[in-house]
């Protein structure tokens, strides 16, 4: 057999074997930087329930801030400066404004309790957030074609 020149050539012998060194400290290094993070809090599924409860809950109220804004700022007449601005035209602006301010204030709150310690918490106002999403679009398309159709 000949030598073949496109062989990888064969790897070298691994080192001997050497006696452990101590591990490198720099000069400006704190020891208590190297302990371990005090123990998180049990996630409680009380404070998750109680999380999911409070979006879903603070989803209906947008949902009625947006009613009450189409019933009372809502014009049947087409003169004026909105001139479009029937019940449901308000009240699509309004529920949409909304849903936007609440997600931030979910999204804020929800990250916020899960980094301070308080994960059951923080992961239920995130969890009802999104599940309040589609509940509300449901809610709102029905609101919607009743106000138009009024």
């Amino acid at each position: 057999m000949s030598d073949n020149p496109y062989r990888a050539p064969t790897p070298p012998a691994p080192p001997a074997a050497s006696a452990p060194a101590a591990p490198a400290v720099a000069a400006w290094s704190d020891p208590s930087l190297d302990a371990p993070p005090p123990p998180r809090r049990q996630v409680e599924a009380g404070l998750v329930w109680r999380g999911i409860f409070t979006m879903l809950g603070a989803h209906a109220l947008t949902m009625l801030a947006g009613l009450l804004a189409g019933l009372l700022f809502g014009q049947q007449t087409g003169s004026g400066p909105m001139s479009d601005g029937g019940h449901a035209y308000v009240f699509v602006v309004v529920g949409v404004f909304a849903q936007f301010i609440l997600g931030i204030v979910a999204l804020v709150t929800g990250i916020g309790g899960i980094i301070g310690k308080d994960g059951g918490k923080g992961s239920g106002i995130l969890i009802g957030w999104v599940a309040g999403i589609p509940a509300s679009l449901i809610v709102g398309i029905v609101i919607t074609a009743t106000l138009a159709n009024a």
